[in-house]
């Protein structure tokens, strides 16, 4: 029975020393490999977190600099319609200060054209007082003739204001 004993022990022995070389050469490398893979897998994961960060930060700048587009675009836009009604508004005036002054050359001109009617018409009617006056003075006239005349008077006013 010692034997078996001895044997017992020796298996115990032999059991242990192989525990002991397995975990030396098998179980710790294993575990090394398995903790350095789980290492790159949490550093993996890290840049893939930080990747997504840094894909937040860069979709927020990009929503930013288009919102800042966006307002830029509205700004210009703003500015371009105020200069417009700025040049529109300068036009108006000009335009209207071109209407006023051909309105008043056409005043002027046609105050003068009616200045020259009226000397032509006093000119004309002196003219016939004066035919008259002379036809008056050349003979002796009497009621009827004075009628007669102021008709012809009339009557040539009359022609030559139609002129």
């Amino acid at each position: 029975m010692l034997t078996l004993n001895l044997n017992l022990l020796w298996t115990v022995v032999n059991v242990l020393v192989l525990f002991l070389l397995l975990r030396k050469f098998l179980y710790r490398p294993v575990m090394n490999i398995i903790a350095e893979r789980q290492k790159q897998v949490d550093a993996a994961l890290a840049a893939a977190e930080t990747s997504k960060s840094e894909a937040a930060a860069a979709l927020n700048a990009a929503q930013d600099k288009l919102r800042n587009v966006d307002n830029e675009a509205a700004a210009r836009r703003k500015a371009y319609e105020q200069q417009a009604e700025k040049e529109k508004q300068q036009l108006l005036l000009d335009a209207q200060k071109q209407a006023d002054a051909i309105l008043a050359e056409g005043k002027t001109a046609a105050e003068a054209e009616r200045q020259h009617k009226l000397r032509e018409a006093d000119a004309q009617t002196t003219a016939l007082a004066r035919a008259m006056c002379e036809k008056l003075l050349a003979r002796n006239l009497t009621a009827q003739d004075d009628a007669r005349l102021l008709d012809d008077l009339l009557e040539k006013a009359g022609a030559g204001n139609g002129n």
